[in-house]
């Protein structure tokens, strides 16, 4: 009959301080286990503004040549179209809320003072509570000329044919794990805006 081995001190040892190696590296994967699902969501969020703000924007560009006129050139169907595209990715008011616009007499004003109205946008322009989602839109009249940020109702001709539609959607993200929240808080600003050129015949 074979004597069982007796665990020597040695390997109690070694057994001990494998433990606390597996404790501190399965700490450190866990936090980039975290980090990289804030990303992932961060990505696949900025990815869906992405598509609704060109949805928006194309949507409000259209011409019908039927009517000859641009039929969504205004504030109800832009948004429409922009609430659509979000749906998909639970901006549906029951999973999240609905996106909301931002009406105001002129155009969000970007924070560097170039005047197409692009990025980078004021932090007040980003919403207080996360997951909300702000949508600025901005008409610019054929030539630069007039800009405004609201449109009740549609144009009933092709006046604002080769103006400018720049719908801009700023959301404040909402991040989950709490090692990522000591670092940036509990929201980090996504933002996001696509021109397009109002289409129409002369």
């Amino acid at each position: 009959m074979m004597a069982q081995a007796v665990p020597t001190r040695t390997s109690t040892r070694q057994r001990g301080q494998s433990l606390v190696e597996f404790a501190i590296s399965s700490l450190v994967l866990i936090l980039l286990l975290m980090g990289l699902l804030d990303l992932s969501r961060a990505f696949y969020y900025s990815v869906n503004i992405q598509g609704a703000a060109r949805e928006g924007a194309r949507h409000g560009a259209w011409f019908d040549t039927a009517s000859r006129a641009n039929k969504y050139l205004d504030d109800d169907d832009v948004m429409l179209a922009i609430k659509q595209a979000m749906a998909g990715a639970g901006f549906d008011g029951v999973n999240l809320p609905l996106p909301t616009q931002v009406k105001s007499a002129s155009c969000l004003s970007p924070t560097d003072g170039n005047g197409f109205n692009n990025k980078p946008y004021p932090s007040a322009a980003v919403p207080g509570t996360t997951n909300r989602v702000n949508v600025y839109v901005c008409y610019t009249y054929p030539g630069g000329a007039m800009q405004t940020g609201t449109m009740p109702t549609p144009p009933t001709d092709a006046s604002w044919r080769l103006g400018d539609i720049n719908v801009a959607i700023v959301m404040n993200f909402a991040l989950i794990t709490p090692f990522i929240q000591n670092m940036f808080g509990n929201g980090i600003p996504l933002a996001y805006n696509e021109h397009f050129t109002i289409q129409g015949q002369p």
